[in-house]
């Protein structure tokens, strides 16, 4: 595939936010995306994953409507953060698709970053940070990754769902999201893309405030979700050139993770309990995702 040379430099632009979650998350989300600096026209769509009457009333009352365009799509027919972006991606009227999440904040250059971006690319994404929105508790349980270190696998570099970004002719033509994917699916998304002929390009500059888990419970399902779900990824995208997760670097994982327990003094393993926690639950997952999926090699 090649670059469209008709696409624009100023192209509409649709920003989908699956939503099923906190309003008032999704309101500090909404002015985010007030004070874009983008010069070019863009609405917001709205996909409800599941949030129901109190949502729809709550966006057609919103008071940024008078600002930008704000839709709401009931995307409730299925659970699940892909069904609801294929929602809002089939509902959007604009050249050019830009994805964000409900619980996170978008940076005022982000629609602008995208886009400039986009100029050379056919999907998109850009890196995150965790600094302006968390808790110091809930950054020592998810320490960040340096935006130079973000969106790269052992097979293709990818985007996040949080800050990515695609052109909506490419969007379509690839199908969306594959729905059956709980965790990952975004990574999906691009290997698909990129192994169909599109370009893909990864901004490492962090154009979103990225919120993390503060809870506990929560923060374990959805390290479980994303072991698995990147597991699943790997073994079957194995047939398609992605290399097999060493068996030894499995093991080495579990033996670091046994070796820090949380019965060693944290000042030792320099390791607090929800970080160790969080590694062993993704962990866990992968193990289960790899021996269903034929993940693992030697």
């Amino acid at each position: 595939m090649t670059i469209d040379a008709h696409r624009t430099v100023r192209p509409t632009v649709s920003v989908v936010i699956p939503m099923n979650g906190i309003l008032s998350q999704l309101d500090e989300q909404l002015d985010g995306l007030a004070q874009q600096n983008y010069l070019g026209e863009f609405e917001v769509v709205v996909a409800d994953n599941g949030v129901g009457d109190l949502l729809r009333r709550h966006i057609s009352d919103h008071s940024l409507n008078t600002r930008m365009k704000i839709q709401y799509i009931d995307a409730s027919e299925q659970a699940g953060v892909s069904f609801a972006r294929n929602c809002g991606a089939r509902h959007a009227s604009g050249e050019f698709l830009a994805f964000c999440d409900a619980d996170d904040i978008v940076h005022e250059n982000w629609i602008s970053s995208l886009v400039g971006f986009a100029q050379d690319f056919d999907v998109v994404g850009t890196a995150v940070e965790t600094a302006g929105i968390n808790t110091a508790k809930a950054m020592s349980w998810t320490p960040s990754m340096p935006a130079e270190r973000q969106g790269r696998t052992t097979f293709l570099p990818h985007a996040i769902g949080a800050s990515m970004g695609a052109w909506t002719g490419v969007w379509r033509d690839l199908g969306g999201m594959d729905t059956s994917y709980h965790a990952s699916e975004d990574v999906e998304f691009c290997w698909r893309a990129q192994l169909a002929g599109y370009t893909f390009g990864f901004l490492p500059v962090a154009e979103v405030a990225y919120r993390l888990r503060e809870e506990l419970r929560p923060l374990l399902r959805q390290s479980y979700k994303l072991g698995y779900g990147f597991a699943r990824l790997q073994g079957e995208y194995r047939a398609r050139g992605c290399p097999p997760v060493s068996v030894r670097r499995v093991a080495y994982w579990w033996t670091l993770l046994i070796l820090g327990n949380p019965l060693v003094p944290s000042f030792v393993t320099k390791v607090s309990r929800g970080q160790w926690a969080r590694a062993v639950a993704a962990h866990a997952g992968e193990v289960r995702g790899g021996l269903k999926y034929h993940t693992f090699g030697w």
